[in-house]
């Protein structure tokens, strides 16, 4: 008999669930800060970060990980936010650090043009962005700043490094996440992709998923780690949807997710799933750390204020009536500017109230996803929310639905997704 901890590294929160058995109901939950809340936007993170968060679940757990009788065993199994990496170069062994997708590399617009003029789309399914591992390598190399004889790592790989070892081996969802792979992860092809042959040695696609990815060591113990799935696929999997029904899975992040059988036309990227099927999806949708600013912001101007609250009340009858367009754009392009017009624009017009304002939010928020969907669903499918957000804040349903014409449905669970997933594809034994 095995104890199982399943762990997710999302951005916002490193989540995590312990079982004695896989079969039995959870015995321990936990949680600490994710990158993104340690080290923000556009920041390289250190290595260790994600070593020393493992440790600190284990600490945790560490109670009832040492009743575990000599002939049990602790199996890891992991999902992580996709489109970092981490490089070693062979001068920097020591010095490890990892990119999330929110680092931009110099020169990122000349690797973009280049990996668009080259097909990047029809050989990956992916849709070209700043912040993609192949992006901000092609952009390193285009800047000289690209070593000799350099390993690419996913994050498990490398936590498997800073604790213990690693074979070489990634999912085919994470490795595909990295634009570096075609066929959907199953092939690494760096020349055919961006022109260069480029000095770094990539891991295999892990070709059986009950294979450790490598072992990290714990207070003299040994213990595997496997899977190293995206959050993405594991949200998917965790919302045991079914052929005609529609993702719109919002937390930190955002995604539109559908079985590729899915009759629905909206689908922008493929991603790879298991058993050699396909997701379609819409990706790098603003969510939760956009609402997260809009909260700071929102909270500062007025004492009594109390943006999640208020949100949370918010109906849709409150949506009607007078309401200001909130442009995304030009949020994405500079924050704090953006909230400066915001500001001035709440200061010289009185009819601009805070419910106006978080009506005005909602329905902006609501359109980013209705632009992908409206005109693109088949008339049979329907619509599953899923994630954090939706949860605290129902009206985002009611708008969607009404906008829709069609029942839209939150999915409700005591667990997030990506650990509800995590534990499926155990049970599953795939």
């Amino acid at each position: 008999m095995s104890q199982v901890l399943l762990i997710d590294y999302g951005a916002s929160r490193i989540k995590s669930i312990l079982y004695n058995s896989i079969d039995d109901q959870p015995i321990a939950l936990f949680e600490s800060a994710g990158s993104f809340i340690k080290y923000g936007n556009y920041s390289k993170i250190p290595g260790s970060f994600f070593s020393k968060s493992l440790i600190l679940h284990l600490d945790y757990y560490s109670d009832k990980i040492s009743i575990l009788r000599k002939d049990c065993d602790l199996k890891i199994y992991l999902c992580s936010e996709m489109h970092g990496f981490c490089l070693l170069e062979q001068d920097s062994f020591n010095s490890t650090f990892y990119y999330s997708w929110r680092f931009k590399e110099k020169s990122t617009d000349s690797a973009l043009e280049i990996l668009n003029n080259r097909g990047f789309y029809s050989k990956t399914r992916m849709i070209s962005r700043a912040g993609l591992p192949v992006v901000n390598i092609l952009a390193r190399s285009l800047n000289n700043e690209l070593g000799t004889n350099s390993t690419f790592l996913t994050l498990p790989q490398l936590i498997c490094r800073e604790l213990g070892d690693h074979y070489n081996l990634a999912c085919k969802t994470l490795l595909h996440s990295s634009g570096f792979y075609t066929d959907l992860g199953a092939k690494e092809d760096t020349l055919d992709i961006t022109g260069i042959d480029l000095p770094i040695s990539f891991p295999s696609p892990i070709d059986d998923y009950q294979k450790p990815l490598g072992f990290i060591a714990y207070k003299s113990n040994r213990y595997n780690l496997y899977l190293g799935f995206g959050d993405l696929q594991a949200a998917f999997l965790g919302s045991n949807l079914a052929q005609n029904e529609i993702l719109i899975n919002i937390g930190t992040g955002s995604q539109i997710i559908s079985n590729s059988r899915n009759n629905s036309t909206f689908g922008l990227e493929e991603r790879p799933f298991f058993n050699n099927e396909k997701l379609k999806c819409v990706t790098h949708i603003p969510a939760g750390r956009f609402l997260n600013s809009w909260c700071k912001f929102y909270d500062t101007l007025n004492s009594n204020n109390n943006f999640w609250k208020e949100l949370s009340q918010l109906t849709y009858e409150d949506l009607e009536g007078f309401n200001i367009d909130i442009k995304f754009d030009l949020y994405l392009d500079s924050e704090s500017e953006y909230f400066e017009q915001i500001d001035d624009l709440t200061s010289s017009n009185s009819r601009i109230t805070p419910k106006v304002l978080l009506a005005s939010l909602m329905i902006s928020f609501c359109n980013q996803y209705l632009s992908y969907l409206e005109d693109s669903i088949s008339k049979n499918s329907r619509i599953i929310l899923g994630g954090g957000i939706p949860n605290k804040v129902p009206v985002i349903a009611d708008i969607i639905e009404k906008k829709m014409k069609r029942k839209v449905r939150i999915k409700k669970n005591e667990h997030d997704l990506t650990l509800i997933g995590l534990r499926d594809f155990i049970n599953r034994g795939s």
